[in-house]
């Protein structure tokens, strides 16, 4: 019976990225059999293909083989013995080469597009489709030390095609002269500038790397400084880069002039052209707010507190507000209490109807919900909540002989989860709080219910024990089950429970938090506005991000990417996001550029202070001015002998 041949009909077979990257292995193991390794001869191979202005390899070998079949001596030797005519007859059957004489004029130039490459592409598959052409200039062992000290320069696609189509004559042109002309060149900040001079002092032509704006300013020192604070960099970082880069830009003097200038001003105004398209969706609807504050830097010596506003159902950014603590007597700890209350009156100021407000369990936001919005609900951050929680009860674990309490933990802080989920009143929640403590000393039923919408069991089926399982259940009476009894019915917990009852939970915001440190690191200090533009950055980041969707693999399926939490010691999956766009860049950087052509004054202006601004309460976040400086140098003593 004959072998029935393998069908190829139907859908076609799908790899894994596993299964994919073993299969371009396997591709790449059998096309490197047929290459042929001409080891020291690389060098001579290279320089007899820009010779002979051929584009590739194959070309080169093609041209030997044909050379061989026609003649019994070395094809390289042939090569070099041939005539100028007999080595252009060569050529000229190749449908392959290019003739070097060709004026430049006559060749079009076209921008190129960039390739996409396979992450394990390596140097040899690059080599063959990106072979340097006989005019570029190759690094060799010898010569790295002129390509590292060689001065780098920014330019522009335009000014390059402009330099290209220009055609100077190596003697000057104008009447009467006939100088050599020579090329000198010039830097200024970022820019690089060109000038063919005669000896005899005359100019034929200049040329800028640069585009350039009103007032002599260079397109690229402007788009240079924007990027870096768009981006969420630091001056002194990229400086330090471009320095290892041997690139000039400009002087940090000039970038903090841009920042003020144009930079800040023009993020302000954007952030408010999108906030008011943000809030106008929401103009007389009812919304349930989500609001955290974040502090500059750890514990009570933070200078700024940033006070974020987030829609509950969208998770759009509504506003941020920052503020300085020499607004509030430069005391840190009031600084989360005086940004909430300052954004909750803007949101209604704005029109904007809050019914009910997320927050963490902060006592003084509390005290201040009470007084001033007695009408909104104010709930508490589930999460936060359970936190909580789970610290008090890993605090009365560390003893002795309440150690076994820790077992519990995991647990008791679940059930508290599960009440605030599925409880609808105080009553209800504090009816399934209770029976926790009944639960843990194996008693799932008990006479009386704590609630009469309650009833007085578990709620769990039949427990069934696994055999390696350690949890022991709890003594009624012992230290541990005593321990619990006064965590769970803590008057405090207990008079906050109607805070939990919706359910919410504030750890999207948790994420936008630390978004902004991509913007504002706690690492950098930044002065008030700067402060207030690169937390307004973060907000149009997420704003201009929140709706994006999830990658999806070749196969229809959601890509994961795996992470592990130290904490839990737990691997868990992330549903990975398709990647950012940032397309509000382009917007921003349109309206940085307008102000700069729009503005007739220039940089080198009087720097005139905002009112709200806190540098005019103080110059200084100290209580104390500062002392001039030589006479700290007098005060100033030393253990230490200098030299």
């Amino acid at each position: 019976m004959a072998t029935a041949e393998k069908s190829t009909r139907g859908r076609k077979s799908s790899f894994t990225d596993s299964a994919r990257k073993r299969r371009r292995k396997e591709v790449t193991s059998n096309w490197n059999k047929n290459r042929i390794n001409i080891g020291e001869q690389m060098e001579r191979w290279k320089d007899l293909k820009d010779r002979l202005n051929l584009d590739s390899n194959r070309d080169v070998a093609e041209f030997l083989l044909d050379r061989d079949s026609r003649s019994d001596i070395s094809g390289v030797e042939a090569i070099s013995h041939a005539t100028p005519l007999k080595l252009e007859k060569e050529m000229n059957k190749s449908t392959s080469f290019v003739n070097p004489m060709l004026a430049c004029e006559d060749i079009p130039i076209e921008g190129g597009s960039e390739s996409e490459w396979e992450d394990d592409a390596d140097d040899d598959e690059m080599d063959r489709s990106a072979e340097p052409l006989p005019t570029i200039h190759r690094v060799t062992i010898d010569n790295i030390d002129g390509l590292i000290n060689d001065r780098c320069y920014m330019t522009y696609h335009h000014s390059i095609l402009s330099l290209a189509k220009i055609n100077i004559p190596s003697n000057c042109t104008i009447k009467g002269c006939s100088s050599q002309v020579a090329i000198t060149s010039e830097e200024k900040a970022s820019a690089l500038y060109l000038k063919w001079t005669c000896s005899s002092g005359h100019i034929l032509h200049k040329w800028c790397s640069q585009p350039m704006l009103n007032n002599r300013m260079h397109a690229g020192d402007l788009l240079l400084s924007s990027s870096i604070l768009l981006s969420g960099n630091n001056f002194k970082k990229a400086e330090m880069m471009f320095k290892f880069m041997n690139m000039p830009i400009v002087s940090p003097s000039s970038f903090y002039k841009m920042q003020r200038t144009y930079l800040v001003p023009s993020i302000d105004e954007y952030w408010l052209e999108q906030q008011k398209i943000v809030l106008d969706e929401f103009r007389n609807k009812d919304i349930v707010v989500l609001g955290d504050g974040r502090m500059d830097s750890p514990g009570h010596s933070a200078q700024f507190c940033s006070y974020t506003f987030m829609e509950n159902d969208t998770k759009k950014i509504l506003c941020i507000i920052t503020m300085d603590k020499r607004l509030t007597g430069r005391k840190s700890t009031n600084l989360e209490k005086a940004c909430f209350l300052e954004g909750m009156k803007y949101l209604r100021d704005e029109g904007i109807r809050v019914v009910e407000v997320v927050t963490d369990a902060h006592v003084q936001i509390s005290a201040l919900m009470k007084r001033e919005f007695p009408n909104i609900k104010h709930s508490f951050d589930v999460w936060h909540g359970t936190k909580n929680l789970g610290k008090k009860i890993m605090a009365q674990g560390q003893e002795k002989s309440k150690s076994q309490l820790l077992t519990w933990s995991k647990d008791i802080v679940n059930h508290f989860w599960y009440c605030a989920e599925k409880a609808l009143t105080t009553e209800e929640f504090l009816g399934m709080w209770y029976g926790v403590l009944h639960h843990v000393v194996d008693e799932h039923e008990w006479v009386l219910p704590y609630c009469s919408a309650i009833s007085n069991r578990c709620h769990h089926g039949d427990l069934i024990r696994d055999a390696n399982e350690v949890k022991e259940w709890l003594k009624k009476g012992s230290a541990p089950h005593e321990a619990l009894r006064h965590i769970v019915m803590d008057k405090r917990l207990v008079n906050q429970v109607h805070h939990y009852i919706n359910f919410r939970s504030t750890a999207e915001l948790e994420n936008f938090q630390n978004l902004i440190l991509m913007y504002a690191s706690k690492r950098n200090s930044f002065r008030p506005p700067v402060y207030r533009v690169r937390n307004r950055l973060a907000g149009l980041d997420y704003n201009a991000h929140v709706d994006r969707a999830v990658k999806i693999n070749k196969d229809g399926k959601i890509r994961y990417q795996r992470t592990f939490n130290k904490k839990s010691a737990r691997w868990s999956v992330y549903a990975v996001k398709v990647d950012k766009t940032y397309k509000h860049i382009c917007g921003l950087m349109k309206k940085i550029v307008s102000k700069r052509l729009v503005d007739k004054t220039g940089m080198n202006r009087k720097v005139v202070l905002a009112s709200d601004d806190p540098r005019r309460i103080s110059s200084v976040i100290a209580p104390i001015p500062p002392p001039p400086t030589s006479q700290l140098v007098q005060e100033q003593k030393s253990r230490f002998k200098s030299n």
